[in-house]
């Protein structure tokens, strides 16, 4: 865990940025974290949740060295609240890939980032490809974690509904999304953190994830030769699996890269935060041109340095500090 000279205070700072979506003034809340000339790292959560899930990468020392992390929150998630002077709980909330691809372009010019590198996570993951094909000169390289180019079946009525208790269901329509090594504290945060969700947002979400999202015939449209793009899918994650994200890679072709991360599953920077961070500075450092060689076809934790089994333990036994 990276801190400040005062070891009880994380270096990460939140603030509100102001930018305009379809016409309308939305305040964005981020947090950050890397020095202010560092390469942008602009982060993406899932759908339904909020920045905390990224909060292990904006506290790792060795990725803030060079990286200006950042995490925001999508408009009507976390403390990025609905829009003042629109009569916004009139409708239900309801996300496509116009709306998506505007905010995160958006948020990277209030910003002023330059050249950043875009992850994101499940619907952040697949919306690298809208990105790729509609915005591929604003990006030095995106990291689609989770991604695939058609993800259906997702957008269903109980996830709001007046007679479930969607914050529970919500919570654990996710637990089986993770792989069982990961640490269970870790699990139940990542849980945690989906409970924390306004009614109607994570159904409004996975309208763009299972309907609105479909790539199969447009691959080839995917500018990957300009903006680099790494599909980056879990093992034990079976909503888009490692052959959806080969099969992606494989319809994009030149620029794209498909990467495997053994052990893990559908919330990567969540559920297993030792590992993910492990298997992103190999990502990071591809993107600098810093290996030697060519990303593997599939990350084990032997390969970076990981012992699952000690790392389970351990977090089973110590008290969470960070």
């Amino acid at each position: 865990m990276s801190t400040t000279d005062n070891d009880q205070i994380e270096p990460i700072s939140g603030k509100y940025v102001h930018t305009e979506i379809d016409g309308v003034d939305h305040r964005i809340y981020f947090e950050e974290n890397g020095p202010e000339n560092g390469i942008p790292l602009l982060c993406q959560h899932t759908a339904g949740c909020n920045n905390q899930e990224w909060r292990h990468v904006l506290t790792d020392d060795d990725i803030t060295e060079d990286f200006r992390v950042i995490a925001y929150d999508l408009p009507f998630h976390g403390k990025s609240v609905p829009p003042k002077g629109e009569d916004w709980w009139e409708e239900d909330y309801t996300l496509n890939a116009d709306q998506f691809t505007e905010t995160i372009v958006s948020i990277a010019d209030a910003l002023d980032l330059e050249d950043p590198v875009y992850m994101g996570s499940s619907m952040g993951g697949n919306i690298t490809l809208e990105l790729a094909d509609w915005y591929p000169e604003r990006f030095q390289a995106l990291i689609g974690l989770e991604c695939g180019a058609y993800s259906p079946g997702f957008y269903i009525d109980w996830l709001d509904h007046p007679q479930v208790n969607t914050t529970e269901v919500n919570a654990y329509s996710c637990w089986g999304l993770m792989a069982k090594q990961s640490p269970e504290e870790a699990r139940r945060e990542t849980m945690y953190l989906y409970e924390q969700g306004a009614t109607g947002v994570f159904k409004g979400d996975l309208y763009y994830y299972s309907v609105d999202h479909d790539y199969r015939d447009k691959l080839d449209q995917v500018n990957a030769e300009e903006c680099p793009l790494y599909v980056v899918n879990g093992e034990y994650d079976y909503l888009t699996t490692p052959e959806d994200g080969r099969e992606t890679a494989a319809g994009v072709g030149e620029g794209a890269t498909a990467v495997e991360m053994a052990e893990i599953g559908h919330f990567p920077m969540s559920e297993n935060p030792e590992l993910f961070n492990a298997y992103l500075k190999e990502i990071l450092a591809d993107i600098q041109q810093e290996r030697d060689e060519d990303l593997p076809d599939v990350l084990t934790p032997e390969d970076v340095g990981v012992d699952l089994q000690a790392a389970t333990a351990q977090a089973a036994d110590t008290p969470d500090d960070t």
